[in-house]
């Protein structure tokens, strides 16, 4: 029988803790983080999340997209979406894309986000990451 050592050991702690932390800051961010499947289900939804569109995460998990996703946007959003997933990238990369969403009370806004892939086995996609805020209205300034 093998016994892992004392620096497996202490790298398996190290990894923990630093899973952990990196899910409080995920939770305490004031941006929106959530997280889709390949069906393009969210099964992840932190608090800003549930700020910004106001849905908690109970209502949002397990949900589809078109939660958030206006109606006429529906059809190109889920185009893309499928796209990326048979071809296993998206054309978005990191840049920032302002695309107009859909709150609880079904107000509307223009979110700004920008997605991260998160890959399985064989380089597969498994998940899309969504990082949103809404973004502010241009003010004139008077002079």
């Amino acid at each position: 029988m093998s016994y892992p050592s004392s620096e497996g050991l202490a790298g398996s702690m190290q990894q923990e803790q630093l899973a952990l932390e990196w899910h409080a800051l995920i939770q305490a961010v004031g941006d929106a983080v959530i997280c889709v499947d390949r069906a393009g289900i969210l099964i992840f939804w932190n608090p800003g999340a549930e700020r910004l569109f106001g849905f908690s995460a109970e209502e949002a998990v397990g949900e589809s997209l078109d939660l958030i996703i206006p109606a006429e946007s529906r059809t190109a959003h889920w185009d893309a979406f499928y796209q990326a997933m048979r071809l296993n990238q998206t054309r978005l990369g990191t840049d920032v894309i302002r695309v107009p969403m859909l709150r609880k009370d079904q107000s509307r806004f223009k979110g700004a986000l920008t997605v991260g892939i998160v890959r399985g086995e064989g380089d597969r996609i498994e998940r899309i990451g969504a990082i949103i805020r809404e973004e502010p209205a241009i003010q004139k300034v008077q002079s």
